[in-house]
């Protein structure tokens, strides 16, 4: 019988405490907890597995969400970890937690969005389960294929690197809060924000571009937010980062709605999550090589450089004056955040 008591586990604890309990070693393994996907040798293919859970009242609300784009972010979720490997998607497994008498337009509609974002990227849905919910669960797992020279792993970050970004930052948080505060959905003003938060782009072609080079050192995506998923990246590598705050890429949009809201926008950018953009890590004289191949790859997608790797453990946020403060795990934990990113 388990008992009451002791400290309550953050989301990072938790994960550890599974790996310590259950994670097991074994020659096909290739990677196992602790990155993007866990990475199978199956006779010389290096397959990719990931999963990621979405949950009603937690992930999305349907209130200001049609069913159509909670598929689809979904199926986003999952396939930018399969990005952040620098895999190409190939199979995955659905199951779904529905209340009881679910309605065909519900279903229907949850699974054109999925299907519609994996479809695009050459994904089928091979199989998966349903059960009974008081609220909707998706779950996916996804299966792609890493091509050589191989996956990116966490891991192979060096001082020195300099810490990039694809993308913007803090748009899927802004979009949330304008949705949040009964924001019309087709506002213009905000419309990149609202599409951010409603249906984000996996960065598939970006990460695979980055893993053909053989020039990013490390990779993973960003789902809950650069301050935690940075310092989970720099815990692999035993390294630590520093930030700059003026070099962070976010959108003018965000920027005016943080002031109207009286919110610093880099609160956003830092800890709102759900950004799935990729960061990744390189020798400081191949940004601009790297930053090409992205664009190239993704339709001119933008590469920034947003600080360095250093010595030591932790991430800091440097001011435009030199000030820098922690920001370690200072992103979105299921377990110690009452509202959802």
């Amino acid at each position: 019988m388990l008992t009451k008591g002791g400290a309550s586990l953050s989301e990072e604890e938790i994960i550890h405490l599974v790996a310590s309990l259950a994670g097991r070693k074994s020659p096909e393994l290739v990677v196992g907890m602790g990155d993007d996907c866990a990475v199978v040798d199956l006779n010389g293919a290096l397959i990719c597995v990931t999963t990621d859970m979405l949950v009603e009242g937690v992930h999305f609300d349907l209130a200001y969400l049609s069913p159509r784009d909670v598929g689809w972010r979904a199926m986003a979720a999952n396939l930018s970890d399969l990005a952040a490997m620098g895999a190409a998607p190939r199979w995955g497994f659905l199951s779904l937690g529905l209340g009881k008498g679910p309605r065909r337009q519900l279903v229907e509609e949850l699974i054109r969005g999925l299907d519609e974002l994996g479809r695009s990227h050459g994904l089928a849905i091979a199989g998966g389960d349903t059960v009974y919910s008081p609220v909707t669960v998706l779950n996916l797992c996804l299966l792609g294929q890493a091509r050589p020279p191989g996956p990116v792993l966490r891991s192979g970050a060096r001082e020195g690197d300099a810490v990039c970004v694809t993308g913007f930052l803090g748009s899927a948080a802004a979009g949330l809060a304008w949705l949040q505060a009964g924001g019309q959905p087709k506002a213009k003003e905000v419309s990149p924000l609202v599409q951010a938060h409603m249906r984000p782009v996996p960065r598939l072609a970006a990460g695979q571009a980055l893993a053909a080079s053989g020039q990013a050192h490390a990779m993973m995506d960003l789902s809950d937010g650069l301050a935690s998923d940075l310092s989970r990246l720099c815990a692999a590598a035993g390294v630590g980062a520093n930030i700059y705050a003026d070099r962070l890429p976010i959108l003018d949009q965000a920027r005016r709605l943080a002031r109207d809201k009286n919110v610093d926008v880099l609160d956003w950018a830092l800890s709102g999550g759900e950004d799935f953009e990729l960061l990744f890590t390189c020798g400081p004289g191949r940004v601009e090589a790297l930053a090409r191949a992205v664009a190239g790859a993704a339709k001119g997608l933008a590469v920034t450089q947003v600080g360095s790797i250093v010595a030591g453990q932790g991430v800091r946020l440097v001011d435009s004056d030199g000030n820098s403060k922690d920001i370690t795990m200072a992103g979105y934990d299921h377990f110690r955040c009452k509202e959802s990113s």
